[in-house]
C-alpha cells in the first residue's frame, strides 16, 4: 500500500482500514505508564550494550528517536481516549 510506502507490515487488512482499533487494543494490554517504563528499559539496554560501539551521532539520533517516540506514544494514547468518548 502506498500509505505504508510498500514496507512490510504485520497489520491485517482490517487493521489497515481501522488503525484506531489496533492502537486501542495495544493500550488495553499495555497501560501507558507500563509502556513508558518498558520502552525506557529497552532504551537503557541499547545504550549500555551499544555505547562502546556507537559513535556520538548514533547515540544522539537514538535519544532523539526515543524522545519523539514517547511523544508519538502519548499522542496515540490521547487519540484513543478521545475517540472512545
Amino acid at each position: 500500500m502506498k500509505k505504508l510506502n510498500y514496507q512490510p507490515t504485520r497489520l491485517q487488512a482490517r487493521e489497515i482500514k481501522n488503525p484506531f482499533e489496533t492502537m486501542d487494543y495495544f493500550f488495553h494490554d499495555f497501560p501507558i505508564h507500563e509502556t513508558r517504563e518498558n520502552f525506557w528499559e529497552l532504551y537503557k539496554g541499547w545504550v549500555f550494550q551499544s555505547s562502546q560501539y556507537a559513535n556520538e551521532e548514533t547515540i544522539k539520533d537514538m535519544l532523539c528517536f526515543y524522545t519523539q517516540f514517547m511523544e508519538f506514544l502519548d499522542a496515540s494514547y490521547l487519540y484513543t481516549k478521545i475517540q472512545t468518548k
